[in-house]
């Protein structure tokens, strides 16, 4: 299988179990009350630095790893289990960044380490949770929201303590075969190293981790020849080495290695460096010392050595030891803060030009978490929507009572509370002035038929019940 540095994969994270709507019934205790489970939170994908693979070829035979989902919340205040995390071997050295918007999720540096790049949803509640002193029965759960899904690029970065940089055929692969336990493919032609190769040397109890790269040609940096796919190798290790042909010109092919790594990372060249003329055997000691002195220029110790007669390994290994830089400490990885902008409330009309669709993130992720067609979790969405500011801007916008109003998947009735009670207001002020004008006129009339009655005087031939007759209402009323 080729050797594959770059890959990309998809990671799902499990989605929340759902809470649980449920009450109490024992024997004696008929009505005890709400009391259903909050559901599980998903698992999530977490890649995990293993030091027993230098590739990532494993990864190529699968494409998408999914979580374990949550299981769902039950009677009895019973939560649901938590869905299975997934973990991703990958090698030492490995970033993960998101595919789509390139964020770095994921720099996995040292052996052990893990980053989460995909979390799993969170668990819904139950309705246990919802009871409080004026909802007493709360019919209704929350839902568990979805885990994320990204689309990650994961790329190689070979962490070595000695980088060898050379044009193809300079005698890397045999230089590393020398010094160290690796054993690359060694030929008499360019471009034998197709993908990087690490050796160790071991002495005294110490380690040397060397990394040896394809060859670099001229422009790598702009993706000829196999350089440029490997340049980003360079970047981890700590000291570079500047492998150079004797037979060939020492000073252009340096200057040529040292402008392309610049073209790529200028601060490359700031890093400790070593230049080593091999194929000592192919030349005089003459010709070995004429070009060392070329080089005093550059200001970099330099070795003649032959990789393949051996001479001057043992002096070129007790100088890498000693010229390479200490392990920067790595405390642990620093937590990542994801700072997520907040989307502005807004109220637009829907397509139809009779409704109107409400945008803001924070109030589509909280109707997702209820069901729109039940009447207790509309009632306890709708304190949110007065808190959210929606009501607000809906009325603000021109909507009236018996709207339409969308709200991610959902579609609600929009209640105008204030203009309703306006109206019941001026309504009720309207019967009272009514009230009170109806009353000042039988008030007057009253007044007035009771000054007629005591201005009349009965007549000597009427009886009493006549006189009574005359001055009072007739029938029933």
């Amino acid at each position: 299988m080729p050797f594959r540095d770059v890959i990309e994969i998809t990671a799902q994270g499990g989605k929340g179990g759902d809470g649980a709507m449920s009450f109490m019934r024992l024997k004696y205790i008929p009505k005890g009350g709400p009391d259903g489970g909050h559901g599980g939170d998903g698992g999530g994908v977490w890649l995990e630095a293993i030091d027993d693979v230098t590739s990532l070829d494993r990864l190529v035979t699968r494409q998408v790893y999914k979580a374990g989902v949550g299981q769902q919340g039950e009677g009895r205040n019973r939560a649901g289990h938590g869905g299975a995390d997934v973990t991703i071997p990958v090698p030492v050295g490995t970033v993960a960044s998101d595919a789509d918007s390139g964020e770095v999720l994921a720099d996995l540096v040292e052996v052990g380490q893990r980053e989460l790049v995909a979390a799993g949803g969170v668990g819904g509640r139950g309705n246990s949770a919802f009871a409080n002193s004026y909802r007493r029965a709360p019919r209704f759960a929350e839902y568990g929201t979805p885990g994320e899904k990204r689309r990650l690029r994961l790329e190689l970065r070979t962490i070595a303590d000695v980088g060898l940089v050379g044009y193809p055929n300079a005698g890397k692969s045999s230089l590393l075969a020398a010094v160290s336990n690796a054993r690359p493919k060694v030929a008499a032609y360019p471009f034998t190293t197709l993908s990087p190769n690490l050796g160790v040397v071991e002495r005294d109890h110490q380690r040397l981790t060397i990394a040896d790269v394809p060859g670099i040609i001229e422009d790598a940096h702009l993706g000829r020849g196999l350089g440029f796919e490997f340049l980003r190798h360079i970047a981890r290790t700590r000291l570079l080495a500047f492998v150079v042909d004797l037979a060939d010109d020492p000073v252009v092919h340096l200057e040529a290695l040292r402008g392309e790594l610049e073209a790529y990372d200028p601060d490359l060249l700031e890093r400790p460096a070593v230049v080593v003329l091999n194929k000592l055997d192919l030349v005089g000691a003459g010709e070995a010392e004429a070009g060392a002195e070329l080089l005093a220029d550059f200001g970099l110790p330099t070795f003649a050595v032959s990789a393949a007669m051996g001479e001057g390994l043992d002096t070129l290994v007790e100088a890498l030891f000693q010229l390479v830089p200490e392990a920067p400490r790595v405390s642990g990885p620093m937590p990542v803060r994801r700072v997520v902008a907040p989307e502005p409330l807004r109220v637009t009309r829907d397509a139809s030009g009779l409704g109107w669709v409400v945008h803001g993130r924070e109030v589509e992720a909280l109707v997702a978490r209820f069901d729109p067609t039940n009447r207790d979790a509309v009632a306890y969405l709708q304190r949110h929507f007065v808190s959210l500011g929606v009501s607000k801007q809906l009325a603000k916008a021109g909507a009236t009572t018996g709207d339409e109003v969308v709200i991610g998947d959902a579609v609600f009735d929009y209640f105008d509370e204030a203009a309703v009670e306006a109206e019941a207001r001026a309504a009720e002020e309207a019967e009272r002035a009514e009230d009170e004008a109806a009353e000042r006129r039988w008030s007057d009339e009253g007044t007035a038929g009771d000054e007629g009655a005591a201005g009349e005087e009965a007549s000597p031939g009427d009886t009493a019940s006549e006189a009574r007759d005359d001055g009072g209402p007739r029938g029933a009323c």
